[in-house]
């Protein structure tokens, strides 16, 4: 998979923006409803991330770590059945960043500009954001469920002393959070405008926090098609 672009030192230089902190959430929350009973394995199986089907997936985002903050525009295919994903990434100006191949054990880097593979873990960083998101760690149908009010809450242990948690909840039951916290993790991963695309019920806003590592990755989902390849 390719995207267009050109070598352009100046412009690199004008995307890496030093500024400190992370920005407020750029998204609304959804709104919670009255959470009838159902059980894990409900829940996990109607989920978009439970699918088979194989998307190309355009959005853009934000990426801030260690003081920098680099805006992207993206194109990444997804096999839901495989857990496997491939993305592109490139400036405002055309200028390819990285490309990153994300399955749920490992990652490949095929290219990573050379202005960001000198900051030391960014394209690891990246692919574990993408795994994190649209791979894994997944609800299942053997986790604990606690039925809140208005929303479901699905945790389970994750080894190393770490915890998963899942929150659910809207009109239609869909992924909220999810969140890992433990000796040698600490991140969450929020979901937003959530919109049908494809059949399928996809956030069109994401956001995770890696709170150990430091960083933020902020997604503006632009477009879900299905596709053969």
């Amino acid at each position: 998979m390719t995207l267009p672009g050109r070598s352009h030192v100046g412009a690199l230089l004008l995307l890496l923006l030093l500024l400190g902190g992370c920005a407020t959430v750029p998204f609304e929350r959804t709104e919670l409803v009255p959470a009838p009973q159902r059980s894990a394995a409900q829940l996990a199986a109607g989920l978009w991330s439970a699918g088979k089907e194989r998307l190309l997936i355009r959005q853009s985002a934000l990426f801030e770590l260690q003081g920098m903050r680099v805006p992207i525009a993206g194109m990444m295919r997804l096999d839901l059945g495989a857990k496997q994903a491939r993305l592109v990434g490139m400036n405002d100006m055309g200028v390819k960043l990285y490309d990153i191949s994300v399955d749920a054990d490992s990652s490949r880097t095929q290219f990573v500009v050379p202005e960001l593979a000198r900051y030391p873990g960014f394209a690891e960083a990246v692919a574990v954001s993408v795994r994190r998101i649209f791979l894994v760690p997944e609800p299942a149908p053997g986790d604990l469920l606690e039925l809140l009010p208005k929303s479901y809450l699905l945790t389970r242990q994750a080894g190393a002393g770490a915890q998963l948690s899942f929150t659910l909840g809207g009109a239609e039951a869909q992924l909220l959070e999810k969140s890992c916290r433990g000796p040698a993790e600490s991140w969450r991963v929020r979901y937003y405008l959530y919109q049908r695309r494809e059949g399928l019920l996809f956030p069109g806003g994401i956001v995770l926090d890696d709170d150990q590592a430091g960083y933020r990755l902020t997604l503006w989902i632009e477009s879900v098609e299905k596709t053969d390849e």
